[in-house]
């Protein structure tokens, strides 16, 4: 009795497993033929690009009205932003082989502007604080140039959206202009 209940509970456990992997080949299948689908009914548009590039990206920016540099063979867009808060730059990459356009301001901030060592800790916290609120964008410090910038990456192996790319982009550079103060706040301490 308990070798027929031993039995059972292997095959019961074969059996479902089975069952997982039959699951999962229909599964992968049916997500292999609705993005095959998504491509062939979404072909490249006003408001969609199957394949993306930076021509691609130039001519998004273009139409929503971004004054913006970049020439045909150019690894970047640049784009001047002014805010109410500060002003700085903002880059536009996209690599392809990991399928990522790669937003960051520059010009931005910088840590040779600190000028306690109690400002240095204030602005690492500040940091890793704004980190954890913000949504859209991460603020890095690059230890060797001393820059601190605002990032944000937007993965692109099955196309993007006209009104994906504008909003980051928006947002990224409205956040920027936003969190200023508080940074500058935190540069500009003098001890306690």
């Amino acid at each position: 009795m308990l070798l027929g209940a031993g039995l059972l509970a292997l095959a019961t456990s074969c059996a479902s497993r089975r069952v997982l992997v039959l699951e999962n080949r229909l599964l992968e299948d049916e997500n292999t033929e609705l993005h095959r689908r998504l491509r062939e009914g979404c072909a490249s548009s006003e408001d969609y690009a199957a394949e993306v590039d930076l021509a691609v990206l130039h001519g998004f920016m273009e139409r929503a009205g971004f004054a913006h540099t970049w020439t045909a063979g150019a690894k970047r867009i640049s784009m001047d932003f002014r805010g109410r808060n500060t002003s700085f730059r903002v880059t536009v990459q996209h690599f392809d082989e990991a399928g990522v356009v790669f937003l960051a301001t520059r010009d931005y901030l910088r840590l040779d502007q600190v000028r306690t060592p109690e400002a240095s800790v204030l602005l690492l916290v500040t940091l890793a604080t704004l980190n954890y609120e913000l949504l859209i964008g991460k603020l890095q410090l690059n230890p060797e140039t001393g820059e601190i910038l605002i990032s944000s990456e937007l993965h692109v192996r099955d196309g993007l959206g006209y009104e994906t790319f504008v909003r980051a982009l928006e947002s990224l550079s409205r956040t920027a202009d936003l969190r200023y103060p508080e940074l500058e706040r935190a540069i500009a301490t003098t001890g306690i």
